[in-house]
């Protein structure tokens, strides 16, 4: 009977490490994100550096 007693312990580790896990997770994948959006805004703006923009003349 006192085996059985460690299984609620023993979910709330399992819970805990899986809460912790998905933390990490979703943590990496949104600076994953973050850094190819930046790679790509930092081409954009490297490319309207040389674009020359010129004023429509009526």
């Amino acid at each position: 009977m006192e085996a059985l007693a460690l299984l609620p312990i023993l979910f709330i580790g399992i819970i805990y490490l899986g809460v912790i896990g998905f933390t990490i997770w979703f943590a990496i994948s949104l600076i994953k994100a973050q850094r190819e959006r930046n790679v790509v805004l930092k081409e954009i703006s490297y490319k309207l550096d040389f674009v020359d923009i010129r004023k429509k003349e009526d």
